[in-house]
């Protein structure tokens, strides 16, 4: 779904709402469907993905090889999928990621390009509801990752100065990169 698409669930109530279209929140979705419950995912990026979405720098690859960072909940899954490289690069990794939403339709309960900025807890009912009444549901799931957000770690208001790093998030792949001698 599309943000023009969103207000098609204005009315709608979720047993869940999960933030963030990552391996989280795909699998949030997935686990979440096999018990029997209704969930909507809301993903900021114009895409599936979460940090593989957000990180494409020059070089960007998975440290944990490829077959430990796949899902084990599908054993079909897991025999069908093919890993072309002991320790995934980042367009392989979103390629699986596509994949897997794909073959457990997971898509049609996900709207991208739509950010949350608000959630507001309802004590009536134990429901969360969305500002501007998007949605109304019972319990609401973060699967924000951290590394992807360009504050990751930063608190306003904290006295601390904003650090001065260099943050893969949001990067174009096309970031120059260049190796320090030592």
């Amino acid at each position: 779904m599309t943000p023009k698409d969103v207000s098609a669930c204005a009315p709608e109530e979720f047993d869940a709402i999960i933030v963030g279209a990552g391996f989280a929140g795909l699998y949030a979705l997935h686990r979440l469907r096999g018990l029997g419950l209704r969930a909507k995912v809301f993903e900021a990026g114009t895409d599936i993905g979460g940090t593989w979405f957000w990180n494409r720098y020059p070089g960007a690859r998975c440290d944990v090889e490829s077959l430990e960072y796949s899902y084990s909940f599908s054993d079909e899954l897991q025999q069908k999928w093919d890993w072309p490289e002991r320790f995934a690069a980042q367009p392989d990794i979103l390629k699986y990621i596509h994949h897997v939403a794909e073959r457990f339709d997971l898509r049609r309960d996900i709207v991208v390009d739509t950010k949350v900025t608000a959630a507001v807890i309802a004590h009536r009912l134990n429901s969360v509801s969305w500002r501007r009444e998007i949605c109304r549901c019972h319990g609401c799931r973060s699967s924000r990752g951290s590394i992807h957000s360009k504050d990751a770690g930063f608190i306003a208001g904290s006295g601390r100065t904003r650090p001065s790093t260099f943050q893969g998030a949001g990067s174009a792949s096309s970031v120059p990169v260049r190796r320090v001698s030592k």
